[in-house]
């Protein structure tokens, strides 16, 4: 369809950069303009304090600005898509709409009726991958399955990137700006973290990584006191940079330098996980409501109101669950690291479901993201694909001891313990005369450990 007006439909690919139906679109248009619409549904969805929420703004409004800085305008319309985007369409004269297709059954759902009602006046519709490298369809087993278990998946994906890999990313072109409408248009007003947002921070953030720290990767990334990961999460969440200029420019980094190989190769394989969660999102989408391995369906689990509110307020009375906790309140951002130490804990330690725990995660996290956020939880709940066994549980000392080694993680998000002598920082029911203000533990992590294993084996031999 040559010489056609287009409108493109920004959703979580806020970038020009790399954006494949964006791209596809551009070629054969005569003129091609640019939406978001903000539905009010993802604001409903978000319970915590909205941090996801506005940093979607920022980096639709740092968006808008690239676009005017090429003569186009970004239009910005707030209600249900299915309504806005054909009546945004008639307006125009437009004769077809492009999107990037998302995994997670509300978009799918979402999108399935945008398409049905574009469909139905007669616009034509452009869907392509971008959200991730390959789509679950690509990556199959011998048998033409999908894939269950992670290490399998990753051999099977890096064989198919080495004989296909994705084209690196091109100038990007664009028609002639269709006419925009009179009312509805321009930008979000930028809020105060713009500064880092959009598709220019990402790429600062990504060249900064691959400078030098990502040398150390493989040992700093553990380490929760130090800023040893990409912290690129959130741009990946909202598509302001792609996970094939991830991988492209982390390969292009690592040929150049031989000491960063290493490291480069264990973070991209940490992008590998998260495609591997996003199929099994897409096969297995009861997983946001059910345990993916079912006979851990009916474990056993606590209504303790009481245990959740100290997880959720960092108050357990062990120092390294407590710091993640508080750092994900404050921040919006939790270590990976903690994230597995304070999944682990409200699920093995205060025997709490782990939907609670994923929703607040969801609730609070600026780079939440239904599938990742779903498989790292059921992983830690031992109910997940590839899980670790169920009687593998995290010491919460162990862990801070282990990976805040020198208590910086816990001296700042714990200000309580800062004179804690080092010995026993992870241990502080031992020196109370040091922080009167810091509660004792909550639950025995040894009693409590034995009572998840029963309930587990209980769950499994029902």
């Amino acid at each position: 369809m040559p010489d056609v007006r287009s409108l493109h439909w920004f959703r979580s690919d806020l970038r020009l950069r790399d954006n494949t139906a964006l791209a596809a679109a551009a070629r054969d248009a005569s003129e091609i303009a640019f939406a978001f619409v903000f539905d009010p549904r993802l604001a409903a969805a978000t319970d915590g304090p909205g941090r996801r929420l506005t940093f979607l703004e920022a980096c639709v409004a740092k968006l808008g600005e690239s676009l005017a800085q090429r003569g186009h305008t970004l239009i910005v319309r707030r209600g249900d898509p299915r309504r806005e985007l054909p009546k945004l369409a008639r307006e125009l004269a437009i004769e077809r709409v492009s999107w990037n297709r998302d995994t997670s059954p509300f978009a799918r759902a979402r999108d399935g009726a945008v398409r049905s009602a574009l469909e139905k006046a007669g616009i034509a519709c452009l869907e392509h991958k971008d959200r991730v490298v390959f789509e679950a369809e690509e990556i199959r087993t011998g048998a033409g399955q999908p894939f269950r278990v992670f290490t399998p998946f990753r051999n099977a994906w890096w064989r198919r990137f080495q004989s296909e890999p994705p084209p690196e990313p091109a100038p990007l072109r664009l028609p002639q700006p269709a006419p925009s409408p009179a009312a509805g248009a321009g930008p979000l007003a930028p809020p105060d973290v713009a500064a880092g947002a959009g598709e220019r921070a990402a790429r600062r953030r990504l060249e900064s990584f691959l400078d030098g720290p990502v040398g150390d990767y493989t040992s700093a990334r553990d380490r929760p006191g130090v800023d040893g990961t990409s912290r690129l999460s959130h741009h990946l969440r909202f598509g302001t940079l792609s996970p094939r200029d991830c991988f492209h420019t982390g390969r292009d980094a690592a040929a150049r330098e031989p000491r960063l190989r290493a490291g480069i190769a264990k973070w991209l394989d940490e992008l590998v996980w998260r495609e591997f969660y996003a199929g099994i999102l897409e096969t297995h989408p009861r997983v946001l409501r059910h345990a993916f391995r079912p006979e851990f369906e009916d474990v056993r689990w606590n209504r303790d109101d009481a245990g959740f509110a100290a997880w959720c307020e960092g108050r357990t009375g062990y120092p390294i669950v407590d710091a993640g906790m508080r750092q994900l309140c404050s921040t919006g951002w939790m270590h990976n690291r903690a994230r597995m130490i304070t999944a682990s804990f409200l699920v093995k330690d205060l025997l709490i479901d782990w939907r609670r725990g994923e929703r607040f995660f969801m609730q609070h996290l600026i780079d939440g993201d239904p599938a990742s956020n779903n498989g790292g939880w059921q992983w830690s709940a031992s109910t997940g694909t590839d899980a670790q066994p169920y009687f593998r549980i995290f010491s919460p000392v162990a862990q801070g001891e282990r990976f805040d080694a020198d208590g910086a993680y816990v001296r700042r998000w714990v200000p309580e313990l800062r004179d804690v002598p080092m010995s026993l920082l992870h241990r502080p029911w031992r020196a109370s005369a040091h922080c009167p203000e810091y509660p004792p533990p909550i639950v025995d992590h040894g009693e409590r450990r034995r009572l998840a294993i029963t309930r587990f084996e209980e769950a499994r031999s029902a």
